[in-house]
């Protein structure tokens, strides 16, 4: 189905090509009436795809259709979304995450509602949602000008981080269930799910069925998702797997690790501790030094005139061990962050200057 409107294959593809070639129709919309009728042309197994070239010159790879089909489906199984649920599309399709809401759908026989790609996607939503995924921005605008996210049952969130305080709005929400998303390029979409808000929170990332995990000498993720990845894909993100290995912990990213005096610091499990001790969003970056290599800065987001630097030190030594103490702290008004809402590290070295 198609904005509620029940389709044949056939009278789907002479819909779309009457939607793509008509001057009247938005150029979002013609993007998604053109990706349409490409999946359903069965004749080529493979979809083009170009990289947003955000880590590097865009380039262009081929999309397997039968991968695509087989990691739609473990995402509805894991959903129980069934033929005329509703699935909101507000992602563009030239990026896999709208490409993959539009295969969902196709193999789930869901009613797709479409949705120009906005800041704020839900503005002139009417009705309710059985299914909706969103970019950290869409998040951010939604809470910030209360659009109704009550009307998704179930929200997907990936392609970034949220801020920290909009987290603890979601947080606080019964509805829709919101699920924090982990996958990467080479398994199309997410192949792990983390609920981050109600009652039933997950405390990691739970994988999809059939998805098996492991690490590497390093301890980061190495993923096998049958019927996707052509065997292990090797990843940089430092992972603490569970016990009954259905899920995992991320712990921060191999790249980002700190060597100080010969101990290895995983600066994003150090920031989490800062955050809870002191109550403030926070970098920990490394700083040139002599005796130990790299010595540890805190970078802290603070809005006040007069930072209680030595306030914060008296705390953080109740708390952490002597190698996590920063050997300094400077205060900024706001952290910088990447139009993902990741922090941006590379920025973030230029204030030690």
């Amino acid at each position: 189905m198609l904005e509620g409107k029940p389709f044949t294959r056939t009278g789907l593809r002479e819909y779309c090509a009457e939607q793509t070639e008509s001057p009247a129709t938005p150029r979002w919309r013609r993007e998604v009436f053109s990706f349409l009728d490409l999946f359903l042309d069965t004749d080529n197994p493979y979809i083009t795809q170009r990289s947003s070239g955000t880590t590097g010159d865009p380039k262009s790879f081929n999309l397997e259709r039968r991968a695509m089909l087989n990691s739609a489906r473990r995402t509805l199984e894991f959903f129980e979304l069934r033929k005329g649920s509703k699935a909101l599309l507000c992602l563009p399709v030239h990026y896999i995450a709208g490409k993959m809401m539009v295969v969902r759908a196709l193999l789930g026989g869901l009613d797709l509602i479409l949705m120009e790609p906005s800041s704020r996607p839900l503005k002139d939503l009417e009705g309710k949602l059985d299914f909706a995924a969103m970019v950290p921005l869409q998040i951010e605008e939604s809470v910030r000008h209360d659009d109704p996210l009550d009307c998704i049952s179930r929200l997907l969130i990936g392609g970034g981080e949220l801020h920290p305080a909009t987290r603890d709005r979601i947080a606080s929400l019964t509805i829709p269930e919101v699920y924090e998303t982990f996958g990467m390029t080479e398994t199309y979409t997410h192949f792990a799910l983390k609920r981050i808000n109600g009652p039933l929170k997950d405390p990691g990332f739970r994988l999809l069925e059939g998805v098996s995990i492991s690490r590497d000498p390093r301890g980061c993720l190495e993923v096998d998702v049958p019927g996707v990845t052509p065997g292990k894909v090797k990843s940089n993100d430092l992972v603490e797997i569970h016990r009954d290995g259905a899920g995992f912990n991320w712990l921060g990213r191999f790249d980002n690790l700190i060597n100080s005096g010969g101990i290895k610091i995983i600066p994003e499990l150090l920031e989490e501790q800062i955050r809870n001790c002191l109550g403030h969003e926070c970098l920990v970056l490394p700083e040139a030094d002599r005796k130990l290599g790299n010595r540890l800065v805190l970078l802290m987001e603070f809005q006040g005139k007069e930072p209680p630097v030595d306030r914060w030190l008296s705390l953080l030594r109740e708390r952490l061990a002597s190698h996590e103490i920063p050997k300094r702290i400077l205060a900024v008004e706001s952290l910088p962050r990447n139009p993902s809402m990741k922090a941006d590290r590379t920025r973030a070295m230029d204030l030690l200057l």
